[in-house]
């Protein structure tokens, strides 16, 4: 598959507050990232994820390397439209994405801001809000939704823009577990069945090992990249580097700990149950 997204040796550092050296928040990282991908990036609070996906539509400039996206410098002022029109942002709180009062008036903000003509505007609210499973919602107030259906709007008004890249900083963070999965579905949904290249910031491990690559990062660096498989079997470096692994991961390196000779990359329960069942010698079946 194509690259679409290119960062080579990226530097950042946010200005100093008076009297104070500036505080380091990217150190040489460089990634590529192929239409279609889904990646899910881990890291510690202020560990540089969301410093890094700021530079990915032009939101930051770095302070040194490149980063290039869809064949344009990031660092283009002249290029952030298009940059843009390519590579949409889907925040945390979807309330500060929210302006309309009404949903596929939320929907149609950003069509209208670029002129898009109404017969094609209207077209492009109706799939959005389709693919977003929101349509029996269009006329709602947005202030009168759950916080995952909220989500599930901003989503809808990025994608009304046929962005061909969707990055995502922490979208669940403040939602409930139910939440969570409609917005999981959502982006599953976009990726696999239309082709939209997804990169999710989460500290959920359910949703990072549904991502086809997981990249960690851990103080303005990247750690780890490959598989969930490849990344999850290092149990000893993400817990250095706080962060939790899949119950099934954490469960295979605590027998591993106790020499029980178990696979330490088993991620889903299935793979687990049957795992455990061939350690008891069948007991069970």
């Amino acid at each position: 598959m194509p690259k679409i997204i290119s960062i080579s040796k990226l530097n950042y550092a946010y200005p100093a507050e008076e009297g104070k050296a500036p505080h380091p928040a990217l150190h040489d990282v460089s990634l590529e990232i192929e239409e279609g991908e889904f990646i899910a990036i881990l890291g510690h609070n202020g560990c540089g994820k969301s410093t890094l996906a700021k530079h990915l539509n032009g939101i930051l400039k770095a302070d040194s390397g490149e980063v290039t996206v869809f064949g344009m410098n990031a660092a283009d002022e002249e290029k952030v439209l298009e940059i843009r029109k390519n590579v949409g942002m889907v925040f945390q709180n979807p309330d500060n994405q929210i302006i309309a009062t009404v949903v596929d008036e939320d929907v149609a903000f950003a069509l209208e801001n670029l002129g898009v003509p109404y017969p094609e505007m209207v077209e492009r609210v109706n799939e959005a809000l389709e693919w977003v499973g929101m349509t029996a919602y269009r006329r709602h107030a947005p202030h009168m939704l759950s916080g995952g259906q909220k989500q599930r709007i901003a989503i809808a008004g990025i994608l009304a823009m046929k962005p061909k890249c969707i990055v995502l900083d922490e979208p669940t963070a403040m939602l409930d577990p139910q939440g969570r999965k409609e917005v999981m579905k959502t982006l599953l949904r976009l990726n696999r069945e239309i082709g939209v290249t997804v990169i999710l910031i989460t500290h959920y491990m359910d949703e990072a090992v549904q991502a086809d690559r997981v990249v960690v990062m851990g103080e303005g660096e990247v750690v780890l990249d490959g598989t969930p498989k490849e990344v999850f079997q290092n149990v000893g470096l993400l817990h250095s580097l706080s962060l939790d692994v899949p119950q099934t991961a954490e469960l295979m390196y605590a027998l591993r700990q106790e020499d029980i000779k178990v696979p330490i990359a088993v991620l889903s329960v299935e793979e687990c149950l049957d795992e455990l069942e061939k350690q008891l010698g069948g007991i069970g079946k």
